[in-house]
């Protein structure tokens, strides 16, 4: 079932209904996440406030899969801690 979060509006196309789902999958998937489909600008959004973080990451891809590699490689980047240099 999909979470009412997660269903498009009215009048929107099949092909953006199977985004919203997508979307809806990748936010089951990565907790901590906001993920959407934007059908204007046909591309989804992710963001999260990572630990260690200044600001909130915000990532943009055109694809579920492609969302999902860049989530996947967010959350190792803020897992890997920073090297001497970066820390002064």
């Amino acid at each position: 079932m999909t979470p009412p979060t997660a269903r498009p509006a009215p009048g929107s196309t099949d092909r953006d209904t199977q985004r919203w789902q997508q979307a809806a999958h990748l936010r089951a998937e990565h907790k901590g996440w906001i993920v959407i489909w934007l059908a204007p600008e046909n591309c989804f959004k992710a963001y999260r406030r990572m630990p260690g973080a200044r600001r909130d990451t915000a990532l943009s891809a055109a694809t579920s899969a492609e969302m999902a590699d860049l989530i996947g490689q967010a959350e190792q980047a803020a897992r890997t801690p920073p090297s001497r240099k970066e820390r002064w």
